[in-house]
C-alpha cells in the first residue's frame, strides 16, 4: 500500500487547533460522524444537497466529509515544512497519511467567512467538474469555521515550474520542454478550459464555470505529461481584488487584465478565461513570464510586446524560448500556435465562444495535425471516455 500524498490549501496565516474525532471516509473506508458544531441534517433538508443520492440531481458525485483534526494530523499541523505553493486562493501543503488514496485538500481563504451552506453549495458545483484534464475533488471540511477542500492528488509539478523555474520531469528528458510536448500542454488544457465554459455536449440548460484565475500555476503536469487544471470553480472563494494592491505570487497582474472590459456578464468572464489561456500560450512560445520588471521598459509586459510580433514570422523565430534552440520547430506549427494566441488576446475578437475553434487549430489543420513530430499528447485516464469531439460528460467519474 503506497503511502497517502494530500495537498491542503489553507489561508495565510491560518492555523488551525486541535479538535476531537475523524469523520473521514478515505480509501472505501467511511467513518461519517456527524461534526460536533454543524447540523448537516438541515443542509440535505433544506438546500437538498445529498451527494450521491437521488434527490442530488444534477449532482451524481458523492464525496467525503474530513475533520479539522484528521488533516491537521496528515500536515504536521500545516508545518513550514509541508508547504508547497500558494495560489490566489490560499496555501497548498504536502501530507502523509497511510492506507489511502492519493488526494488533494485545499482550504480557500474568503470561504471562511461564507455561511456553511453557501460553501457547500459552492463544493457541489465543484463536485460536479468531472473530467480527465480538471483536477477532482474528494471532498471538504467545514469543522469550527474552517472552509477546505480535499482533492485527488495529482503531481506537484505545474507548468509554471515547467516554464519559469527549470523543474526537471520524467517526461521531459534534459529539462528541455520540447516544442511537441508544449503543444500537448496546451491542447490537454485547453480541453479543460472547453468543458468549464460548453459543458456536455449538447446539454440543455448548461452554466458556464468561470476558472476566473487560469494561470500556469493551476496547470498540473505529471511525470506522463498528463495535464489537469486546477482552481475549477473556485472563482466564488477569490479574494476580492484591491486596486494598487499586489503579492509576491501574483506581481504580473497587469499582464491578465487584458482588455479594459468589465467582466461582469459569464460571457465577459469566459472571454477573460481565453485571455489568460493565451497569455499562457505565450509563456510556452517565449519561456518569459506575463511581466518582468529586470527587461527593457518595452518588453516588460509580455501581451503587447509579443503580440505585435506574433504575425512575423523571423521575429517570432527571435522571440520564441532559447530552450528550443536546437531541436526542430516546425514553421507551419509555429506559424498556427502564434495565430491561436492572437485570437485568445486580441480586442476585437468575441473570445467567450473560442475555445471549441481553437482546440479544433490545435488539433488538426488541413489535415495536418499541429502536434504531429512524435508529441505526446496521452490518453484521458478518466472514465466515462470521451466523445468524437474530445467532450466529456460532467458528472462521469474521471481518474
Amino acid at each position: 500500500m503506497p503511502i497517502a500524498v494530500l495537498i491542503i490549501e489553507v489561508a495565510a496565516n491560518d492555523i488551525v487547533g486541535n479538535t476531537p474525532g475523524d469523520c473521514t471516509k478515505v480509501a472505501g473506508l467511511s467513518a461519517h460522524t456527524p461534526l460536533k458544531n454543524y447540523n448537516m441534517s438541515s443542509i440535505v433538508s433544506d438546500k437538498n444537497v445529498q451527494w450521491g443520492s437521488e434527490e442530488s440531481k444534477p449532482s451524481r458525485v458523492s464525496f467525503n466529509f474530513f475533520t479539522v483534526a484528521s488533516l491537521q494530523q496528515c500536515t504536521n499541523n500545516f508545518s513550514d515544512e509541508n508547504f508547497l505553493r500558494e495560489t490566489r486562493f490560499g496555501k497548498i501543503y504536502l501530507a502523509e497519511r497511510p492506507e489511502c488514496k492519493f488526494v488533494v485538500l485545499k482550504l480557500c481563504d474568503t470561504a471562511t467567512k461564507m455561511a456553511a451552506d453557501e460553501f457547500l453549495e459552492n463544493v457541489r458545483t465543484i463536485a460536479d467538474l468531472r473530467h480527465p484534464n480538471i483536477e477532482e475533488l474528494v471532498g471538504c471540511c467545514v469543522e469550527h469555521g474552517q472552509r477546505l477542500l480535499v482533492y485527488k492528488h495529482f503531481s506537484e509539478h505545474t507548468l509554471d515550474d515547467m516554464i519559469h523555474r527549470g523543474s526537471s520531469d520524467a517526461a521531459d528528458p534534459g529539462n528541455k520542454f520540447l516544442w511537441e510536448a508544449r503543444i500537448a500542454v496546451a491542447l490537454e488544457a485547453a480541453k479543460a478550459l472547453e468543458y468549464l465554459h460548453d459543458g456536455d455536449d449538447g446539454r440543455e440548460g448548461h452554466v458556464a464555470v468561470v476558472h476566473g484565475h487560469f494561470r500556469p500555476e493551476h496547470v498540473l503536469v505529471d511525470g506522463e505529461a498528463r495535464v489537469r487544471v486546477s482552481g475549477c470553480g473556485l472563482a466564488p472563494f477569490a479574494p476580492p481584488s484591491v486596486s494598487g494592491a499586489t503579492t509576491d505570487w501574483h506581481d504580473d497582474a497587469l499582464s491578465y487584465l487584458g482588455p479594459p472590459e468589465e467582466a461582469t456578464t459569464t460571457e465577459a468572464a469566459t472571454g477573460r478565461d481565453v485571455y489568460c489561456f493565451g497569455v499562457v500560450m505565450l509563456q510556452l512560445l517565449t519561456g518569459r513570464r506575463p511581466y518582468d520588471n529586470a527587461r527593457p521598459r518595452g518588453e516588460r509586459l509580455l501581451v503587447p510586446w509579443a503580440g505585435a510580433r506574433l504575425h512575423d514570422l523571423s521575429a517570432l523565430r527571435r522571440m520564441a524560448d532559447p530552450r528550443l534552440r536546437g531541436t526542430p520547430v516546425p514553421v507551419r506549427s509555429l506559424s498556427r500556435f502564434a495565430d491561436i494566441i492572437s485570437r485568445c488576446v486580441q480586442v476585437t475578437e468575441a473570445r467567450s465562444s473560442l475555445v471549441s475553434r481553437l482546440l479544433g487549430l490545435l488539433r488538426c489543420r488541413n489535415g495536418v495535425c499541429l502536434c504531429a513530430a512524435g508529441a505526446r499528447v496521452p490518453a484521458s485516464d478518466g472514465g466515462g471516455g470521451a466523445g468524437p469531439d474530445g467532450r466529456h460528460g460532467r458528472g462521469a467519474h474521471g481518474g
